[in-house]
């Protein structure tokens, strides 16, 4: 199969896994919960892959950019980010902010302490 086609069917399946979370986990209008669980997870499960799993070519390229792309958003959190910032919502903002990429880098470095336990045991 081209990498190119599992890229594309995998990032359908990441996207149609990243509304589901979003239908399940909701967005208020105070906090945009389920983007933040999403960028959370991602970064968790990504680096849990690259520690536990490595992938070969083209599935590295399936899973990592084509599923976990769509399942990740950085384009949500900006745009939440600009509507929060013009709004006045100065303290959500910054609190979101903090907690997505401050958390993305502790699920991240978690995922890889994760991946590389299970490859250990």
């Amino acid at each position: 199969m081209k990498e190119w086609i599992a890229v594309g069917l995998a990032g359908m399946a990441g996207a149609v896994s990243r509304t589901a979370v979003s239908q399940l986990i909701g967005h208020t209008e105070n906090f945009p919960y389920a983007t933040l669980f999403v960028n959370l997870a991602g970064s968790f499960i990504l680096c849990a892959l690259i520690a536990a799993a490595p992938l070969r070519q083209p599935w590295k390229t399936a899973v990592h950019t084509g599923f976990l792309g769509s399942f990740t958003t950085f384009s949500a959190l900006s745009a939440e980010l600009s509507s929060m910032l013009l709004s006045g919502q100065w303290g959500v903002a910054f609190l979101y902010t903090v907690l997505s990429v401050g958390g993305g880098l502790l699920s991240g470095l978690a995922g890889l302490r994760f991946g590389s336990r299970s490859v250990k045991s």
